[in-house]
């Protein structure tokens, strides 16, 4: 997610292809944390979710407009995260858990956008907790959606190893769909296991990042050394600091737009 500049780096060759949309309900299997946003309130569970807040990067950049949760809220069992225009200031609508969670699991997310936005940039992904600076803890992005490739989602990792103190991209899917519809539900999921980062979408694997067992020092899985939050939004991209961001200019006449989520699961492996 930290980006300003997305170059693309590719380490693992694997096959992805366009899936249909999952319609089912999670199964209620080994389950660790499940959310399918039931609840009887107007905003997301307070003691499993908090918001997003501004961070001086691209998908942060725009949570300082935002006052709670005008850009959040539960509708008819559906999360719906916001980015709009207000005068002159764009805003965001995210969440993150406020505990996290172990290795060898699988986190799932049925997720669409209502539209396409210009300039927008949805993430469904995963940070480390007490981690060091980052990504020495590494990064973990099931979605990520920008309209330079509109009919592309990106699913990627970011380590220290791949990194290093000043890159911004990270290892992403290298055969991507051509013709993806966002705008449609999909199941975007990830293993976080000992022996690789494995990626699916519709239940699919698409691609997999492997531990290469290098020297603790490489940096290159730190994955199982920390517990990792799960993190929920859509954010703007538009300038930041004087310098484009990845996810583009954005077009006012496409806000507002929203990203629903229809369930949240967490399983052990």
């Amino acid at each position: 997610m930290k980006k300003t500049l997305h170059i693309l780096y590719y380490t693992i060759i694997s096959i992805l292809i366009p899936l249909p949309c999952l319609s089912v309900s999670p199964q209620k299997g080994n389950i660790l944390f499940i959310d399918e946003f039931n609840e009887n309130s107007i905003i997301p569970d307070s003691s499993i979710w908090k918001l997003c807040t501004y961070g001086n990067h691209t998908w942060g950049q725009h949570f300082k407009n935002v006052e709670g949760y005008e850009n959040v809220k539960v509708e008819n069992g559906v999360l719906k995260l916001k980015v709009s225009k207000d005068k002159n200031s764009y805003k965001n609508g995210g969440i993150r858990t406020t505990s996290g969670f172990p290795c060898n699991t699988r986190l799932e997310v049925k997720a669409k956008l209502t539209k396409l936005v210009k300039g927008g940039f949805p993430a469904i992904w995963q940070m480390p907790m007490d981690a060091p600076q980052w990504p020495r803890g590494g990064e973990i992005d099931l979605m990520e959606w920008v309209q330079g490739t509109p009919n592309d989602i990106y699913q990627t990792v970011h380590t220290y190893f791949i990194n290093g103190d000043n890159g911004s991209a990270g290892a992403t899917n290298p055969n991507r769909p051509t013709n993806f519809d966002i705008t449609q539900y999909h199941v975007y999921a990830a293993d976080r296991t000992e022996e690789a980062i494995i990626f699916y979408i519709d239940g699919k694997e698409t691609w997999r990042y492997p531990n290469q067992h290098l020297p603790e020092e490489k940096m290159q899985y730190p994955f199982c050394q920390y517990k990792y939050d799960i993190i929920l939004n859509f954010s703007l991209g538009g300038d930041l600091n004087g310098n484009p961001t990845w996810p583009g200019k954005i077009n006012d006449d496409d806000l507002p737009g929203e990203m629903w989520i229809d369930w949240v699961k967490l399983s052990s492996l």
